[in-house]
């Protein structure tokens, strides 16, 4: 069951500043004198308010978990952000190594963590780890049959052959974004992957995984998508079994400065 969200101001902590007021960006809290005040209408709870009151005076209900206060220790440094950007690669070989639950936990947050349009917050996960087999036989199954068309596509396909493990390489673990709003789970999968690196864990994105789960009833039971949803993107994860000595070339920004 879905819990209700109310914003409340207390009076007897709020000092009128307006931070509330100004930043809102539905225009829901308003000056009452020199007390801040909810409307109620339009209210699309991201919690700006709360953020940036300097007095705490703002609360959000129905949330499991407090708010915690920003630190200088949780803002990235620059050049190591791009350094790890720089150094990302598709991995398609993994080692033995299981993934601790802990690590799989810090991915999802990455994920739920990541803004959403309108603050929707409409994004969900399902996790594969024992059922990684069963899954891709039933998705290798669908997908030997669909190589031809692709052939005609897709030519870097043509001369691979379509094994057992074609999909999921061997991982430990498979996570599939799913939702209504596409790039809502894209940005989503985009900072879990970032996440899963910086754990250590080597990332690929199974694109032909996702295709097969949109042919198959069967499949999107399994993967718990709703009416409504799709599978945006499947992160495949694991230990790599390899490594990585320098960065890919890319080629130069396209542009346009006013």
């Amino acid at each position: 069951m879905k819990h209700e969200h109310i914003v409340s101001i207390d009076p007897a902590l709020c000092i009128g500043c307006g931070l509330c007021v100004s930043d809102c960006p539905t225009a829901t809290i308003r000056m009452d004198g020199k007390t801040a005040v909810v409307t109620g209408r339009g209210c699309i709870q991201c919690g700006h308010c709360q953020a940036i009151c300097p007095q705490g005076a703002v609360s959000l209900s129905g949330f499991a978990e407090a708010p915690e206060t920003i630190t200088p220790s949780m803002h990235v440094d620059a050049d190591s952000l791009l350094g790890q950007l720089k150094a990302r690669r598709s991995v398609r070989q993994f080692s033995a190594r299981e993934i601790p639950p802990e690590a799989i936990r810090q991915i999802i947050e990455a994920g739920r963590y990541t803004p959403t349009g309108t603050n929707k917050q409409g994004v969900s996960y399902t996790v594969l780890q024992q059922g990684i087999q069963e899954v891709e036989a039933q998705a290798i199954r669908l997908f030997r049959g669909l190589k031809r068309v692709v052939d005609l596509v897709y030519s870097g396909l043509r001369g691979i052959e379509i094994d057992d493990h074609f999909l999921f390489k061997n991982a430990k673990a498979v996570i599939v974004i799913k939702g209504a709003d596409a790039v809502d789970a894209a940005l989503a999968a985009s900072s879990m992957e970032l996440m899963a690196q910086s754990l250590g864990l080597g990332v690929f994105y199974s694109g032909f995984f996702t295709m097969v789960t949109r042919l198959s009833a069967k499949i999107r039971k399994r993967l718990g998508i709703r009416r409504g949803e799709k599978a945006i993107t499947t992160l495949v994860l694991g230990y790599p079994a390899v490594r990585y000595l320098r960065t890919a070339q890319r080629k130069p920004a396209d542009v346009l400065f006013d």
